[in-house]
């Protein structure tokens, strides 16, 4: 059975994935960090409402949070705040990382030490689930996406989850994307196995 999913749009592939994963009854670890400060963020609160609705359960986690606090979700909108990332990533049943700035969200997924943790989660066989930023972490390195996304927080070691051995390119032919997805597989084609996806596909394994 696939445990990875990688997508560019998790709304519009949603119920296909749930038709492989059931996610009713599952705990899900939902990482919306590198949304965090993106002024386009509406597609984490469509996650959030799907991944209810189909009775999963979620534990929201901000990696970028310095004192390593998350908060549940709850179907009355309560949080409470427990102390350890890492305790919820083992504890849960799917990973699942959002879309937003590539960049910052591989640097915080170091700065919290939640990246070896959520490799050995997925290496055991929890699922995992990318969207966008989160398919492209999955990579073995993640410099293809400079096209795409803004390095404004300086990373310098682009290496990452190395889940997959290739290299996905989310949002192809899909707006405001054309042209970055396009360039990038331009210039790194012929160097990286690049696989490109729109918004209603997704890649499982």
């Amino acid at each position: 059975m696939a445990n990875i999913f990688l997508c560019s749009y998790f709304a519009e592939v949603a119920s296909k994935i749930n038709e492989l994963v059931k996610f009713s009854g599952k705990k899900v670890a939902f990482i919306d960090t590198a949304a965090k400060f993106e002024e386009v963020n509406f597609y984490v609160g469509e996650a959030v409402e799907i991944l209810e609705n189909f009775g999963a359960k979620l534990t929201r986690v901000d990696l970028s949070c310095t004192q390593n606090l998350v908060a549940q979700i709850s179907e009355c909108d309560e949080f409470f705040v427990a102390n350890d990332i890492l305790t919820t990533i083992n504890e849960c049943d799917i990973i699942y990382i959002s879309g937003g700035n590539t960049f910052y969200l591989l640097s915080e997924l170091r700065k919290s030490h939640a990246a070896q943790a959520i490799k050995d989660a997925v290496q055991a066989g929890k699922i995992y689930i990318g969207e966008s930023a989160g398919a492209v972490v999955a990579a073995p390195d993640t410099r293809y996406a400079t096209l795409m996304d803004e390095n404004s927080v300086n990373v310098s070691d682009f290496t990452g989850l190395n889940l997959v051995d290739f290299f996905i390119v989310p949002h192809f032919g899909c707006e405001p994307f054309v042209e970055a997805a396009r360039e990038t597989m331009k210039k790194f084609g012929n160097s990286c196995d690049l696989r490109p996806i729109n918004n209603a596909e997704f890649i499982a394994l």
